[in-house]
């Protein structure tokens, strides 16, 4: 796998595979760049990657949760494990406080969905010099529209979202998100939404 990758994207891939989606995902950030690393099934082998990792390292624990779990005393993920749900609950809410206590144990019910489709896809238009002239902008903005159109077409979806993002020489940028009135995949109705956000034209528009 790692072999054609290389030799069809030129990406050197780091590998992590283990007994579900948030093992796999977690070895795999936990691996040496181009390494491939195996996480036995064994219940004692996943609580010994687990346990000493910090809190931060936990699937869906994001900045906010993690901080308020440091802040009770929960620095490594086996402190979570240990913790009884209830407190978690308390802390977190109940969903999110019985999701944590279940991942902090090595278990992750989702899932694996071969070819699942993208949640999102991307169109770019880059620019040499900048490029003021409005009827130059509604072209690219056509343009893009277009892209993201047949994509979705193509893979046999819609988008209910539509983003502009402008990036200038300095580095700065502008976004803008519009909601359509209804999910679709045709160019006109996202070239209208693009239009209608005021940004004129973009580096990329997001669907």
């Amino acid at each position: 796998m790692r072999l054609r990758v290389l030799a069809l994207h030129g990406i050197n891939a780091t590998i992590g595979s283990a007994s579900n989606r948030m093992l796999a995902a977690m070895v795999a950030d936990a691996t040496a760049p181009g390494g491939i690393t195996h996480l036995d099934h064994a219940p004692e082998a996943i609580a010994a990657f687990l346990r000493p990792r910090p809190v931060t390292a936990l699937f869906g624990v994001g900045p906010s949760t993690a901080s308020l779990l440091v802040r009770h005393g929960l620095h490594t993920i086996g402190a979570v494990a240990d913790t009884p749900v209830g407190t978690l609950q308390r802390l977190l809410g109940k969903a999110v406080g019985r999701q944590i206590h279940e991942r902090s144990r090595g278990r992750d019910d989702r899932p694996v969905v071969p070819q699942a489709p993208a949640r999102s896809c991307s169109a770019d238009q880059a620019f040499p010099r900048d490029e003021l002239a409005p009827a130059r902008h509604r072209q690219d903005v056509l343009a893009l529209a277009e892209q993201l159109g047949a994509r979705l077409r193509k893979e046999r979806q819609a988008t209910g979202r539509l983003t502009m993002t402008v990036r200038y020489a300095d580095r700065s940028s502008t976004v803008r998100t519009r909601r359509l009135p209804e999910p679709t995949n045709h160019t006109a109705a996202l070239a209208r939404t693009a239009y209608e956000s005021g940004v004129g034209t973009g580096s990329r528009a997001v669907a």
